[in-house]
């Protein structure tokens, strides 16, 4: 059963309640303190309910159709080789999230009475850390390094599907340490600014070659 919006519900009563006895002047001033109190508390509780709803659900280790399965996430090491149009490929070593996790759909009624009719679960990494790799371009004069940040897994777990982690932090401590790095008599020849835009092209320029140690 459904019960946000009866929820919702009773803490609009309860508000209205603690209005009326707010603004009544022949109620002590003691109960009218009480009053204002509570009337703050069920606001906090009012504006904190939907961000609470829209919230991730956890992740489903065990499903009631199938007692004898359970989801399982790993990280598996690769061989991930890293290139540039124009720059010399680089190999290295990564993990890529390889795992079978639980997603179900429950069929409809109107009115709804399912408390969650669509649930997904996908296996992602869950601790992660960016590396910059350096790649040399011969040939090119203007531009001889080209410095390519690459996203190295370190656990993966099953996680609600359309999660986006936020990498905006992770890319920022990089590049300033990088900068740190910097010699102080003159720029760096790595190129930064145009990895800058590549970071957010579609991983269709690195290619994975997958080495399943556990399988062999």
């Amino acid at each position: 059963m459904n019960l946000h919006p009866y929820i919702l519900q009773i803490v609009f009563v309860l508000t209205g309640i603690s209005q009326r006895i707010l603004y009544d002047t022949s109620v002590p001033v003691s109960c009218r303190v009480s009053a204002e109190l509570a009337m703050m508390l069920w606001f906090v509780l009012g504006t904190l309910f939907p961000a609470l709803l829209l919230a991730a659900p956890p992740p489903i280790n065990k499903l009631a159709l199938f007692p004898d399965k359970s989801a399982w996430c790993e990280a598996k090491n690769i061989t991930q080789i890293v290139g540039h149009s124009g720059c010399e490929s680089k190999s290295i070593q990564n993990r890529a999230c390889l795992g079978q996790c639980f997603s179900y759909s429950v069929p409809n009624t109107f009115p709804q009475s399912t408390e969650s009719l669509v649930h997904c679960d996908s296996c992602m990494p869950a601790q992660s850390m960016w590396e910059i790799v350096t790649l040399d371009c011969p040939g090119n004069d203007e531009i001889p390094r080209v410095d390519k940040l690459v996203e190295k897994i370190l656990h993966c777990s099953c996680q609600a599907c359309g999660k986006e982690p936020s990498h905006e932090g992770a890319l920022f401590n990089v590049y300033l340490n990088a900068e740190e790095n910097m010699p102080a008599e003159g720029p760096s020849p790595h190129h930064y600014a145009h990895h800058q835009q590549e970071v957010e092209e579609p991983p269709a320029s690195s290619h994975h070659h997958h080495e399943e140690e556990g399988d062999e």
